[in-house]
């Protein structure tokens, strides 16, 4: 009795399984093709969206963009990352590694940055959109290590000196804006300003230097 169950339960097995029928492979194919294309890709699934960062990144290179509450709020890590690895590289091209300073001077002045605003605010601000907001207006610096590389201009010269001011002040500007808007401290305006000021400052000295 039981032997001739076990002969039916693997030849239903052979028959299912080894050697399907056409409908039952044209199915099983149809299945796992479907379940292949409904997939995310895979910077979705990782969380980053190239489209969003680089819509982020022209609102803080144009001068006449007004910052809403809605761009700190839309926090990321993704682009912080790429614009600290795109400046390390550009670095990279002129004979300079920092890949560890910048990484360093970073996680040092977002944390140092992060408890100034919330010593400053009741409201307080969360670590992630301050590093997101920090980030992401370090791209006009970025920008000046890439003029610095392709115009071979000179450490010493005014035109590197003119440009290093004004990527300072461009980044400072963004972050400062977009602080006040998160946090509503416009009577703090200067007082986010001046330690905002000095952390650009000092990308801009492993830039130029």
């Amino acid at each position: 009795m039981y032997p001739r169950a076990q002969q039916q339960a693997s030849g239903f097995y052979q028959s299912t399984f080894i050697n399907p029928s056409p409908e039952q492979a044209g199915s099983y194919s149809v299945t796992q093709s479907s379940s292949f294309e409904e997939e995310p890709p895979l910077l979705e699934e990782l969380g980053i969206d190239l489209r969003r960062i680089l819509e982020k990144a022209k609102a803080v290179l144009n001068p006449f963009a007004s910052f809403d509450h809605t761009f700190g709020e839309d926090a990321d890590m993704a682009g912080p990352l790429l614009f600290c690895l795109l400046l390390g590289f550009i670095l990279l091209f002129s004979g300079k590694v920092h890949f560890g300073v910048i990484y360093g001077q970073a996680i040092i002045g977002c944390f140092s940055i992060y408890v100034i605003l919330n010593l400053m605010s009741s409201k307080g601000l969360d670590l992630y959109r301050t590093v997101s907001i920090l980030g992401y207006s370090l791209v006009p610096i970025v920008i000046l290590s890439f003029l610095l590389l392709g115009l071979f201009l000179k450490k010493s010269s005014l035109l590197a000196f003119l440009l290093s001011a004004l990527a300072v002040a461009w980044s400072t500007n963004t972050a400062t804006m977009i602080f006040v808007q998160t946090m509503s401290m416009k009577e703090q305006r200067w007082l986010i300003a001046y330690p905002l000021a000095l952390l650009y400052a000092s990308f801009v000295l492993i830039t130029v230097f």
